[in-house]
C-alpha cells in the first residue's frame, strides 16, 4: 500500500508539472492556427444543430459560427435551419497574440422544425408571409427608445435612465428605416431610406456622420444585400436575436446582438448592450409597418379634480402612511399611474414585504419621518453587497447610510383648479417609498445629495378608501414615471 501511494504521488506530480509546462508554453509563444483547430458533430436534437469543441483551451476563445451568431469559450453550438455551406471560425488569444482557424460545415437539407416557434412566427410572419414581416421604430409612442443600466436594476428591463418622447428623434433617420425578417434562408433586409441613427461613439465607423440636432449622430448608409438573422432561444432567458455584419435595428451602438424583452404580433421590444460602454443598455421598441398609429398628446396627471388637503395628510397632529399591499401600488411606466415597465400588473407585496412595511409619518409641525421597521429592500446603488430584503443595519457605513430611517422636513402645496397638490420632502436622504428616485433622474450610486428636496405630485386621492396616489417623473421628457399608492397605517 505504501508503494502504491508513493507511485501515485510521483504520477500526480508529473501530471501537474506537465500541465504547467503546457500552460507556460501557451503563454510564452503566440498561438498558431494549429492551436485554434476544432472538431464538430451534430447534436442529438437535429443534424442542423452542430456542437463545436476546440482542441485546446485558451483564456479567451471567440467563435464566428457563420450564421450571424457568435459565442465564447471552448465549446459552442450553432443552429442552421437552412441547407448550405457555412464557414465557422475560431479565434484564440493568449498574452502574446492571437490566431484563427476556419473550416466549412455543410448542412445537407433544411430543418423547418428549427423555425417552428412563436418567437420566429411573430418576427417573420411565419410560413404564410412569403415576403416576410417589416418592422419600424414605434416613433409615435413614448419610450420607443432609451437607455438604462447594465446589468438592469431590480426594477426590470426598460429604459430606466432616459426614454424618448414620441417623435423626439424626428430627422435622425431612425423613423424612416425599415427592417424585414424573412423565414426563407433567414434573410434580413434593412432599408435605410438614406440615413441611419447612431451613438456618438460610433461616428468614426460611418463616413460623413453629422449632428442631426436631436442628439448623437446620423449618417448616410446603404445596408448590404446579403444580410441574415439568427435566433437563439434558451430556457429561462430572453431569446437572443443576432443580425449579420452590416445590419442593425433602430440605433447603432456597436452591437448587432439583441435580447428580445417582449415580442407579440404587433410589438418587438429589444435590449442591447453598448459596444463602447458595457455599463449602458439601450432599448428600441418596434411595430409592424403601418401600425405606428398617431402621436399621443403628452400625458400629465389630471389636474383640478384632486381634493386632498394638508389635514388629509397629517390627520390630527400626525398621520402614518404605508404602501398599499396590492397590484398597482408600486410601479414604473411611460406615463403617470402606469406600471407597464415594472411590475406590469403583478402584486409584489409579499415578494417585497420589507418595502411594503415601511412607514412614512407626516406631522402638522412640518416634520417627516421615515421608519423602515428594521428592514429594507436594498439595491446595489446604495453600496450594498446584495439586493433584496435585508436588515436595515446593512446600510451602516455604506454610501447609502443616509437612506436609512430618519427625520426630515416636508412642505405641502395645496392644489388649485389648474394644479395638483404636491408633497415636498427635504433633507439628506429624504424620500417617499423609493430612495433612488428624484425629480428628473435616479441615483446610480450613493450617497444622496446633501439637504436635497424631492417633490411628489398627488395624482389621485379616494376620500372613501383614503388611498393616496403619488407620482414622480424621473426624466426631463415626462416619459418615465414612478407611481406609489399609500394608505393610512391602521
Amino acid at each position: 500500500m505504501k508503494n502504491y501511494r508513493f507511485y501515485l504521488m510521483i504520477l500526480l506530480s508529473f501530471l501537474f508539472v506537465a500541465a504547467c509546462v503546457e500552460d507556460t508554453n501557451l503563454e510564452d509563444a503566440p498561438p498558431t492556427s494549429e492551436d485554434a483547430r476544432f472538431t464538430f458533430s451534430p447534436s442529438s436534437e437535429s443534424d442542423n444543430v452542430i456542437n463545436f469543441t476546440a482542441d485546446k483551451e485558451f483564456f479567451l476563445m471567440q467563435w464566428d459560427l457563420g450564421n450571424g451568431s457568435t459565442a465564447e469559450g471552448r465549446t459552442a453550438q450553432g443552429r442552421y435551419p437552412n441547407a448550405g455551406t457555412y464557414t465557422v471560425k475560431l479565434t484564440v488569444f493568449n498574452n502574446n497574440g492571437s490566431a484563427e482557424f476556419s473550416q466549412d460545415i455543410v448542412i445537407a437539407q433544411d430543418d423547418p422544425s428549427l423555425l417552428d416557434s412563436p418567437t420566429i412566427s411573430f418576427l417573420t410572419g411565419g410560413l404564410s408571409q412569403v415576403d416576410g414581416k417589416t418592422w419600424v421604430v414605434d416613433a409615435n409612442r413614448d419610450g420607443h427608445f432609451g437607455v438604462g443600466p447594465n446589468p438592469s436594476s431590480d426594477a426590470g428591463d426598460f429604459p430606466e435612465w432616459y426614454a424618448a418622447r414620441a417623435l423626439e428623434k424626428e430627422g435622425s433617420g431612425m423613423y424612416t428605416d425599415e427592417y424585414t425578417f424573412k423565414l426563407e434562408n433567414s434573410r434580413f433586409v434593412m432599408e435605410t431610406n438614406g440615413l441611419v441613427y447612431l451613438n456618438v461613439e460610433q461616428g468614426g465607423n460611418f463616413p460623413d456622420a453629422f449632428d442631426p440636432g436631436v442628439g448623437d449622430l446620423s449618417a448616410p448608409y446603404t445596408a448590404p444585400d446579403n444580410l441574415t438573422w439568427t435566433l437563439q432561444e434558451e430556457d429561462g432567458g430572453y431569446p437572443v436575436l443576432t443580425i449579420s455584419e452590416g445590419g442593425f435595428l433602430g440605433y447603432f451602438a456597436g452591437t448587432r446582438t439583441y435580447q428580445i424583452i417582449n415580442i407579440e404580433e404587433n410589438e418587438l421590444f429589444v435590449r442591447f448592450v453598448d459596444g463602447a460602454n458595457e455599463e449602458l443598455a439601450w432599448y428600441v421598441r418596434l411595430v409592424p409597418k403601418g401600425m405606428e398609429g398617431e402621436a399621443p398628446e403628452p400625458e400629465e396627471p389630471e389636474t383640478g379634480d384632486v381634493n386632498f388637503t394638508l389635514s388629509d395628510l397629517v390627520g390630527e397632529g400626525a398621520k402614518t402612511w404605508k404602501l398599499k399591499p396590492a397590484a398597482g401600488a408600486f410601479g414604473v411606466g411611460p406615463r403617470p399611474m402606469s406600471d407597464e415597465f415594472f411590475p406590469n400588473g403583478q402584486d409584489i407585496s409579499e415578494e417585497r414585504e420589507c418595502l411594503f412595511n415601511d412607514l412614512f409619518i407626516f406631522s402638522s409641525d412640518g416634520e417627516f419621518e421615515y421608519d423602515a421597521q428594521g428592514d429594507i429592500f436594498g439595491e446595489f446603488y446604495m453600496g450594498l453587497e446584495s439586493e433584496g430584503c435585508q436588515p436595515e443595519s446593512n446600510l451602516d457605513g455604506t454610501p447609502g447610510a443616509a437612506w436609512a430611517s430618519g427625520t426630515h422636513g416636508f412642505e405641502f402645496t395645496a392644489g388649485s383648479a389648474n394644479t395638483n397638490p404636491k408633497i415636498t420632502v427635504t433633507g439628506t436622504g429624504a424620500f417617499i417609498v423609493l430612495p433612488k428616485a428624484f425629480n428628473g433622474g435616479e441615483y446610480t450610486q450613493g450617497p444622496p445629495n446633501n439637504n436635497a428636496s424631492v417633490t411628489y405630485t398627488v395624482a389621485d386621492y379616494d376620500e372613501e378608501t383614503k388611498e393616496l396616489t403619488l407620482v414622480i417623473d424621473i426624466t426631463d421628457s415626462g416619459s418615465v414615471w414612478w407611481t406609489f399608492v399609500l394608505v393610512p397605517n391602521e
